[in-house]
């Protein structure tokens, strides 16, 4: 049979999507045709829907596969009526599956629009549903879907409205370690990966032990318990690719694909497994791969010989999510039971061995205040982190974070449903004076915290510079700061010149708007030099001590 698939990401993101890629290996490795329609405008031209219309029509798929997170939701579900609209009779079999339809399937499938509901990972599943339409059976008691009784939709509203359909418990989480290799073939993945400067992602683990309120693993956990009857620990939603299998996938990528320079490990946490992170950097380095890569980490699970090995074999990047600076907001609101020691020693520690952090912040998160927003800046000017990256916290329904939001009064529907992604603004309504606030960290975090290091680190000379620039910007009502912001980046890259020509350590606004990079780094880039912790912390020493010097002869 032949499944098209559809993947709508317009403005947010552009990249590679490992779930669509794994669906696609698996139905090909049993013999099925499979494409995609990645409707992204990085990636021109984009579709139409009435070209969408005429793929269907020529290519004559037997299953039309949608896969969306919330903030897609509603464009896949408009691109599914205007296929049964142009189509009708003739329209396919459509499905959806990703992020949103699994938190809220029963919401997504009473829309009327789709004959199935994809929940969880659905390697095995969306085979199953793949092979009975192929011959012809009724696919109603598939594991993972809900599905209109005897499988297909009503054509009739009235029909539907009797919401005749049928909820399939999930079936076992696929054998991931035997999964076929990503069907990398299925994105124009050499555009990507030049798109992307050259970063590529990979993956050798999925799921995560912890129940973090703003992510959707929690979720998923429960409803494998709940329909499996299982506990946790019986599930195996926490598993590893071989070491060997994922060397010869990585052979085979960058014998297909050029210009890849780095390579990003998507796993939620790959140092959690001590042994299984070791034994990836092991085959790594003796397999001479050569090219750097990055990796996640939990702040409170670094083992030192983890941190030690990643260093050997190539790692460049140890990301961390740190999420906010605030201790009752991380451990009540978040549930991310982690101390601002644990933040600090970490950092040190990864640095130390020779890999760059990089934190992951969210502002505006259910309950905080305004103190609690500065604690995430002083967070970062404190630490010293790398790079960071700020996002506006979005609450996904189906998730105790979405709970959180409903409970305090923030959530705004209208809001949720136009945001494409975590980086546009903030979804939750904190009043007026706190919204701004939000917004200006959240677009111009680099600024406030090199305006904080002198709290944190004595004699910081780039705080002195980006403190006026701070008190000007928090001095902006709403309509002041809008007309500002389009110019976010060239006053950013004007301040961040000044500062290099000073010999400044500080963060300058990099890669993309939502990124703060620290000028150690981006310098030895920008000079074709390889950054390491060892040439960079004697030059900020350096900095701070000259700038201490000076102080004390202005007091003197």
């Amino acid at each position: 049979m032949r499944v098209l698939f559809v993947y709508p990401n317009l403005y947010t993101q552009m990249g590679f999507n490992h779930g669509l890629a794994s669906l696609s290996a698996v139905l090909k490795d049993a013999g099925h045709a499979t494409r995609l329609v990645n409707l992204n405008e990085k990636l021109p031209p984009v579709p139409t829907r009435e070209e969408v219309v005429e793929l269907v029509r020529e290519w004559a798929p037997g299953l039309v596969a949608f896969s969306c997170l919330t903030q897609q939701y509603g464009a896949a579900r408009e691109l599914a009526e205007f296929l049964r609209a142009a189509l009708g009779d003739a329209t396919p079999p459509l499905v959806v599956g990703g992020i949103h339809p699994t938190m809220v399937p029963d919401e997504v499938m009473a829309d009327g629009v789709w004959d199935h509901v994809g929940v969880g990972e659905c390697e095995d599943a969306l085979l199953a549903l793949v092979t009975r339409l192929a011959a012809g059976e009724a696919p109603d008691d598939v594991p993972n879907f809900l599905s209109w009784r005897g499988g297909t939709r009503p054509r009739e509203a009235a029909a539907r409205a009797a919401r005749e359909w049928v909820k399939n418990p999930v079936g076992a989480f696929p054998d991931y370690a035997n999964l076929p290799e990503p069907d990398y073939a299925l994105f124009d993945t050499q555009r990507i990966t030049d798109q992307k400067h050259g970063w590529f992602g990979l993956m050798s683990s999925r799921g995560c032990p912890y129940r973090c309120t703003y992510c959707l693993n929690h979720k998923i956990v429960d409803r494998y318990k709940e329909d499996l009857g299982k506990g946790v620990s019986s599930l195996g939603f926490f598993r590893f690719r071989p070491a060997d299998k994922l060397i010869a996938e990585i052979r085979r990528v960058l014998d297909t694909y050029t210009g890849i320079g780095t390579f990003i490990f998507d796993d939620d946490l790959f140092t959690q497994n001590v042994e299984h992170a070791l034994a990836i950097c092991a085959a790594y380095e003796a397999a001479g791969i050569g090219v750097p890569f990055v990796v996640n980490a939990h702040v409170k699970k670094l083992d030192p010989r983890v941190a030690e090995a990643l260093g050997r074999a190539g790692g460049r990047i140890l990301k961390l999510g740190i999420e906010s600076g605030s201790p009752r907001v991380r451990a009540r609101v978040l549930k991310r039971h982690m101390t601002d020691r644990d933040i600090d020693e970490t950092v040190a520690s990864a640095e130390a061995a020779g890999l760059h952090t990089s934190g992951f912040v969210m502002v505006g998160l259910p309950s905080e205040t305004p103190e609690e927003l500065w604690e995430t800046v002083d967070c970062l000017a404190r630490t010293r982190i790398g790079r960071f990256r700020t996002s506006f916290f979005f609450p996904f329904p189906g998730t105790e974070g979405w709970d959180l939001a409903i409970e305090h009064g923030h959530v705004g529907r209208e809001e949720i449903t136009s945001l494409t992604t975590f980086t546009d603004g903030s979804a939750l309504d904190f009043g007026p004076e706190q919204n701004l606030l939000v917004d200006k960290l959240g677009k111009a975090m680099p600024w406030f915290v090199n305006a904080r290091l002198a709290r944190f680190h004595p004699g910081a000379p780039a705080s002195a510079r980006y403190a006026t620039l701070v008190e000007r910007v928090l001095a902006m009502d709403a309509a002041a700061w809008e007309a500002f912001k389009p110019c976010l980046r060239e006053v950013d890259a004007a301040l961040s010149a000044d500062a290099t020509a000073n010999g400044e350590l500080h963060y300058a606004i990099r890669y993309n708007d939502f990124m703060g990079v620290r000028s150690d780094w981006f310098l030895a880039e920008e000079q074709g030099l390889e950054w390491t912790t060892a040439a960079a912390r004697p030059a900020r020493e350096d900095l701070e001590r000259a700038a201490l010097a000076a102080a004390a002869a202005e007091v003197s």
